[in-house]
Parts: C-alpha cells; structure tokens; sequence
C-alpha cells in the first residue's frame, strides 16, 4: 500500500514549483522576520496597526512538505498590508530583500497567492483527514482521491491556475490514473462500508469513467473481490477444517493398520467431503451476495461502521473477518514517520545550541501535554 499522502504531497510540488518565485520571497521575508525576537516584536506592532484582526504567528516551511508551505503562504497573505507597512519602515529589511533580488510581492501577487491557497486548501485537509489513527481511513480513500480528481478537472480551465493544475494532473495521473494503477483493497474497503456498498461505487465510477467504461471499471472491481473473498471462504471455512481433520484421522487408523490400499478416504466418505465443501462455498458466496442486495444504511453523524459489524458479523461470519482485515489498513505512513522527525522539528538550525538532555525534556513534555497528562505526576 503506498502512502497516498506521500503521493499527494509529490503532486502539489509539482505545481508549486510553477509559483516558485512568489513562494520564495514569502519565505525569505517570514525568515528574515523570525530571526530575532526584536524584528519580530516590530512586525507585531505594525502588525496590530494595520491587521488588528489577525493573531496568527508568523511560520516558516519546510520545502520537502507541502503542508507547511500551505501554511506558510497562508498566514502571510492575511499580513499583505503588514508587509508593505515594514518594508516602508525598516530600511535593513528593504535593503536586505533588495540585495538578494527580491521584492516584496504586488497587490496582484497578493491575490493570486490568495487564490492559490483557496485551491490548496482540499490538498492539505485531504491528508490531514487520512492521516489520523483513531478512526477509520481504508473505507473513505478512494473518496478522497476522486474528489482531488475532480477538483483538478475543474481548476484546469482557470486561466491563472491552469499551469499549475496541468502539472499536477500529470503527477495525479501516474499513481491514480486508472482501477489498475490503485490499490483495489482501497475498493474493497468502500464497497464494505454498509453506507456506500456497490451503489455509491458506480456512482464514482460513471463520474470519472463515463457509462461507456463504468460497467468495465466495476466488473474488473467486483471480480477481484469475489476472488480474495474465495480465499476467505478457503481459509476460514468450516468444512476445510473438518475435511483435514477427518482425512488426518483417516490416514492416521488406516496407518496403524497398515493397509497400503486405503491411502485416501473410501469414495463414499471422499464425496460426502466434497458435497459439503460445496455447498459451505455456495452459503459464503451468498454470504457476500446478501450483503451487497440488503439496503444500504443511513449516513449520519452517529453511524459507527465498526459497531454495525460487530452486531452482524453472526450473519456474515466470512465477509466480517475480510472486512475486519480491510479496515486496518493504514493508507498513509505520517503517523509512523512523524514520530521519528519530531526532533527536527525541535532542533532546528536556529536552536543548534540546545543540549540533547534539553531537546529530550522538550519532546517529552510536548508528548505529555498532547497526551492529556494529570496534573498530579511527579516531576
């Protein structure tokens, strides 16, 4: 399973790369700011002058993850009038953007980056969305991807962001262009949510693929379902633990016996075990079928899908365990990663001097606070 936050954060660079330019003066000016407390308290009191309204903290990117240059790009804009206050005020701040070929953006800059960031913003609550652990994100991806999708097909036709959705597309397209190039357990896990089930399926494949492609699409979807749930029924059915065992036992008589003509179960006992086998498969395969006829369930705020397969895992004991293995499937590798670049974060170039008992007393008590620690811990 590839990390599709990985894969998002690839294709917004992409088009990034098209606002270089704009992007890079916003995060010289915001680190030249934040690099001593007393540029910082200027910027505030020019800040409080001409955008009282804002609160928001300056924050500088880091260029690998597109989230926090949304970020960046985002609370900046808010200061447009701040920025033309201060680089009117502080000489060593005009002189400086000045040496290093840049300039402080335009009215019309201003609005674009505004426009840019109203188009990102789904890009950075996509991930952010399917990123979480503690609830559910297999059943909801191929939601998230086809939504991106749409969103691309509509900003393409936007003249002053078309060069940037062009270039993303093409990214988009090398990881979910097509069923074959996605994950189909992502598929699998829709369709076994009792909200969407194959209605809410076909209705995002006849969006992106038409109806001369959809029945295809769906074909190729359910028929791989069928076979990994054939393996379902192979593993945990029933019948296949009683046939090994009566064979075993079998084996086992008739070689204390020793009886080198009767190596397999008499044909009578040999065709009672396939008959039953037979029709062990036909009950699990209308297993699957029942739950794809019955009606799907009402969406709402309350509605807990693991709960609902808990309470009717009785009535579908195989399809249960297949859904059971789908829905914990993590589809993103942040939560896992971050965990290890936490420190980074706290060690950064402009606090090199820390000690590294310091940075630990730091990353712990950051994790007790987010964690909800007691009050009544001994430190």
């Amino acid at each position: 399973m590839r990390c599709v936050v990985h894969i998002l954060n690839l294709v917004v660079q992409d088009g990034i790369k098209k606002v270089d330019k704009l992007v890079e003066i916003i995060r010289w000016a915001v680190k030249w700011i934040r690099q001593s407390p007393s540029r910082i308290s200027k910027f505030t009191k020019f800040a409080k002058l001409v955008n009282p309204s804002t609160t928001k903290h300056l924050v500088r990117d880091v260029p690998t993850r597109w989230n926090s240059t949304y970020r960046m790009l985002n609370i900046a804009q808010a200061y447009e009038k701040t920025f033309e206050r201060y680089n009117l005020k502080e000489y060593e701040f005009r002189s400086d953007i000045e040496k290093a070929g840049l300039s402080i953006p335009s009215p019309s800059d201003w609005q674009h980056i505004r426009h840019l960031c109203h188009f990102l913003k789904p890009f950075c609550d996509v991930p952010e969305r399917i990123s979480g652990t503690l609830y559910l994100t297999s059943n909801t991806c191929i939601e998230d991807i086809y939504s991106i999708l749409t969103l691309l097909d509509d900003v393409i036709s936007d003249a002053s962001l078309c060069d940037i959705a062009l270039a993303m597309r093409v990214k988009f397209d090398k990881y979910f262009d097509d069923v074959e190039k996605i994950n189909l357990l992502l598929y699998f896990s829709l369709i076994l949510d009792p909200r969407n089930k194959v209605k809410y399926l076909v209705i995002l494949l006849e969006d992106r693929y038409r109806k001369e492609k959809m029945e295809e699409k769906k074909k190729y979807i359910m028929d791989s379902m069928y076979k990994l749930y054939n393996d379902y029924i192979r593993i945990h059915s029933p019948s296949t633990t009683s046939s090994t065992t009566v064979s075993s036992n079998s084996s086992s008589i008739l070689g204390k016996r020793q009886n080198p003509d009767a190596t397999t179960p008499k044909p009578p006992l040999r065709n009672k075990l396939r008959e039953n086998m037979k029709t062990n498969i036909v009950e699990s395969i209308g297993e699957l079928e029942k739950y794809l006829k019955e009606s799907v369930e009402e969406d709402s705020s309350t509605f807990n899908i693991l709960d609902w397969w808990k309470v009717n895992s009785k009535r579908f004991p195989n399809l249960s365990l297949m859904a059971k293995d789908l829905f914990g499937i993590p589809v993103s590798t942040v939560a896992s990663e971050s965990v290890f670049s936490t420190s980074r974060r706290v060690l950064d170039p402009y606090r090199s001097s820390l000690t590294p008992k310091i940075v630990e007393s730091i990353i712990c008590t950051q994790d007790w606070l987010r964690g909800g620690i007691s009050d009544n811990i001994d430190f």
